[in-house]
């Protein structure tokens, strides 16, 4: 009977957990066709040249999924996302990420995971995470948590890549209120 409750008790408690987090954005590229992310309709957008596209490839997505969006080989690849968030709030932002394109650990496989908000000359670092020398061709779960501020509620989602002629590849783009 204590087992029963018990796992009665742990069932109602992995519901309410599941319930507690409300997904503000999530985009893991499985009902996308092959098009760059500016087209898409989850408002997800690129900066500078590099050309962001939905890649499907069967089994080599982040946990063996089909499609992933990557980048294309021009330096400064960003990948990003606005929303306003509210005030008081704590978030989660996360993403399954990958380097393509070199053979080798290396400063070229460099890349940044952040949450800002602000403009030029004016930005409030919510969270970030810099990973260096990364290991290629294999993904890793990356996840940021913050609190938003007051006069700070838009808020910049971005994953960045510096070097030229790499490809970052990003898959389970989320974002999550705690």
């Amino acid at each position: 009977m204590k087992k029963n409750i018990t796992l009665l008790l742990i069932f109602c408690f992995g519901i309410f957990a599941l319930q507690a987090q409300t997904v503000v954005y999530k985009h893991d590229f499985e009902k996308a066709a092959n098009v760059n992310v500016k087209n898409l309709k989850h408002k997800l957008t690129s900066w500078n040249k590099a050309q962001w596209k939905v890649v499907e490839k069967p089994g080599e997505g982040a946990n063996g999924s089909n499609k992933f969006v990557a980048s294309g080989p021009e330096e400064n690849a960003t990948l990003v996302l606005y929303k306003t968030l509210e005030v008081g709030e704590t978030y989660v932002f996360s993403a399954d990420i990958k380097v393509t394109g070199i053979k080798k650990k290396s400063f070229k496989t460099n890349y940044t995971m952040k949450a800002t908000s602000g403009k030029k000359g004016d930005v409030h670092m919510y969270a970030k995470d810099e990973v260096k020398e990364a290991a290629p061709n294999e993904w890793t779960h990356h996840e940021i948590e913050f609190t938003v501020v007051e006069g700070r509620e838009t808020t910049m989602f971005q994953i960045y890549r510096w070097a030229k002629g790499i490809t970052l590849n990003v898959d389970n783009f989320k974002v999550v209120k705690k």
